[in-house]
């Protein structure tokens, strides 16, 4: 397999395979894609997951690593290079690969059909369009419409509250915009490209000059007063049928330098009344786009002042990086046998609508399960940097949180680290922390333990 990284591939005749395309981070909902299609078809299910991930060693599933740019770049430096790359670029190159295509043409002429599913749906994904394939997700155009956040604010204003903004056409116009708000939003003004995720491409700026420098290119512009504010509540929510939103609970962001996401805790330490809130502007938000055509995951991220205001930030057509800590919490908390999230997408998806027996989560009972978890992502913004050692993951997060729902001992594991001696580009995530504890005080103790580690396994290269 000369086109492939890493292969821990051994396909079971015995099994019903699908298939994910994605970053390695997702990988881990494979388990619960699988018991949602064994419901379905009650027969051996497992998924395949092709990821562009560079690392020392893989967790155990069925794998295949695929990422011609790192190994370019891992050729020319002597050592594995981790790089992050653009999934609509991966969605290409999963959809070119010969050996993808080949295992593709045997698991359908072996069981007939293959369901294929993404964290964000990419129209790039040419596989999902082989006859026999199909997409376990939103429409992957209709997601690209909504992830516009010049459409959503141009949108939504009727839907939730929103903070002052302007929507740009044409750097100047930008820069322009930019000028009149300072005037009046002396803590500074949030600018952001039409597309961006995760601070990419967007920045709180504080001069118009500072705006200039950060945005050389043409294009549209999202313009708007950057409020203070105390919290940074994300609300993970799927859509069903006509009016159906299912809405899982609600998390409490770390945000850094004003809007680059790094991880979430939960329980939110928000009052119950402003939890309510958030939930029912996110169940707006989702009858909003489902009345488009959408079906299935999406967040809500919001802010909330000092004063108890809530503004709404973005909705993410997509799975958000809460979807496997939410999944954890759904199999403690919902009555046994309730679909779980990738339940709920998929019948979404398939049939429109939610499956017989879904329920809203007992948000009440949420606040005392015991169940409190907190993540971080490790990413690396600097030049240069390298990996002194590996952090090998212990056990995987459904094990940590069920030995904690049992009354064993929380802490924290290390997620998706990328291995000793690996160089990494700027962008890569070279390792994610996830911890629960019984309590809060238990729970943040082991995220700064987890966080600690993860930074001393790395340092510059030079």
């Amino acid at each position: 397999m000369e086109n492939v990284l890493f292969s821990s591939l051994t396909l079971d005749p015995e099994a019903y395979y699908f298939l994910y395309v994605g970053e390695i981070k997702a990988a881990c909902l494979n388990e619960f894609v699988a018991v949602a299609l064994r419901r379905k078809y009650g027969s051996k299910v497992r998924g395949i997951a092709i990821v562009p991930d560079v690392m020392r060693s893989y967790p155990e599933c069925d794998c295949l690593v695929i990422n011609p740019e790192a190994a370019e770049l891992a050729s020319r430096a002597g050592r594995p290079v981790s790089l992050r790359i653009p999934m609509a670029q991966f969605a290409t190159n999963v959809s070119n690969n010969p050996t993808v295509l080949d295992m593709v043409r045997t698991l359908l002429s072996r069981q007939g059909h293959l369901y294929v599913w993404m964290f964000e749906p990419k129209h790039e994904l040419a596989l999902a369009h082989i006859p026999g394939v199909t997409l376990l997700g939103p429409d992957p155009g209709l997601v690209h419409c909504i992830n516009d956040k010049t459409w959503q604010y141009e949108n939504m204003g009727s839907v939730v509250p929103l903070v002052d903004f302007d929507v740009c056409s044409g750097r100047d116009a930008m820069l322009a915009a930019c000028e009149r708000m300072r005037a009046v939003c002396g803590d500074g003004v949030f600018v952001s490209c039409d597309y961006s995720a995760g601070g990419v491409s967007s920045k709180v700026v504080r001069s118009t000059q500072e705006a200039a420098c950060r945005f050389e290119t043409e294009g549209r512009f999202l313009v708007s007063r950057y409020m203070p504010h105390v919290w940074d509540p994300t609300v993970l929510g799927v859509v069903g049928g006509e009016g159906e939103v299912f809405v899982a609970g609600v998390a409490d962001m770390t945000i850094e330098d004003g809007n680059k996401f790094r991880g979430s805790q939960y329980p939110s330490l928000l009052p119950a009344d402003v939890q309510q809130a958030l939930r029912e502007h996110t169940v707006a938000v989702g009858r909003t786009i489902g009345a488009l055509g959408f079906r299935g995951i999406f967040g809500c991220d919001f802010i909330v002042d000092a004063d108890g205001g809530i503004f709404f930030i973005e909705v993410n057509p997509r799975k958000q990086g809460t979807t496997m800590e939410f999944c954890c919490t759904m199999a403690h908390l919902l009555p046994p046998g309730a679909p779980n999230l990738p339940e709920l997408e998929m019948a979404a998806v398939l049939d429109g609508r939610f499956p017989e027996g879904w329920v809203q989560p007992d948000y009440e009972r949420a606040e005392h399960l015991g169940l409190y978890w907190g993540t971080y992502n490790h990413k690396i913004e600097t030049p240069g940097m390298q990996t002194l050692h590996a952090l090998p993951q212990e056990l995987d997060e459904r094990e940590l949180f069920s030995r904690v729902a049992g009354g064993g001992p929380g802490g924290h594991i290390i997620l998706e680290h990328v291995g000793a001696g690996v160089a990494l580009m700027p962008g890569t995530f070279m390792g994610r922390v996830a911890v629960v504890g019984a309590t809060r005080g238990q729970m943040q103790d082991a995220l700064e333990q987890g966080k600690n580690a993860i930074a001393a396994s790395v340092a510059d290269g030079a």
